[in-house]
């Protein structure tokens, strides 16, 4: 109980330090997705190469419309771990609203606050995502926090087998159906950082 009490005051800590004037609002455009794509599984890439000094963050959304909504934080720091660690991450709450999002560590522990290195070499993140009722959801970019310029980062939606650069596109609408199960979980979406 005091594990999870301490990971929420962590997290809406975290949370509300991160919210910035450059936030973006979330925007709902209903566009037409096929959800008839075969997605490929995405995990955290975990590399050889050295640790980039990089320290900055992202908040990533996934939303139904203003009101449901689920928030993460992606917090690279040369000093964390790709794997999970008490004192660094905290795992989510999932499922207790109508939709949710995570990341996963690179052993797969769902995650509401992810704290990890950026990989010279560029680092891939898994998103989980799920919801209880099938429709129209947007990935949204709320902030790019001190990450340089010199480093791409992408959204990867693996099931319709496309990406979408996150700095100009900060929202991404797609199609959640609950009787396909490539349309959401752990195997769709990824979020890859790599220098130019």
């Amino acid at each position: 109980m005091k594990y999870r009490i301490f990971a929420l005051l962590s997290f809406t800590i975290i949370y509300l330090s991160s919210c910035q004037k450059d936030a973006v609002a979330p925007v709902v455009t209903p566009n037409t997705v096929s959800p008839k794509v075969v997605a490929s599984t995405t995990s955290l890439n975990q590399d050889t190469a050295s640790n980039d000094t990089t320290k900055g963050y992202l908040r990533i959304q996934l939303a139904k419309d203003a009101t449901n909504f689920s928030n993460i934080l992606i917090d690279f720091n040369p000093a964390a771990h790709a794997a999970f660690v008490k004192s660094e991450d905290a795992p989510s709450f999932g499922g207790s609203g109508p939709e949710s999002l995570s990341s996963l560590s690179s052993d797969h522990v769902s995650l509401g606050i992810n704290q990890l290195p950026l990989v010279s070499r560029g680092t891939t993140v898994a998103l989980a995502v799920n919801a209880k009722t099938s429709g129209i959801y947007n990935l949204n970019m709320l902030t790019i926090s001190t990450i340089p310029a010199t480093i791409d980062i992408w959204l990867k939606d693996s099931y319709k087998k496309d990406s979408l650069d996150f700095r100009l596109y900060p929202s991404y609408a797609f199609n959640l159906d609950k009787a396909d199960t490539n349309s959401f979980g752990s195997h769709r979406f990824s979020v890859v950082l790599r220098k130019k």
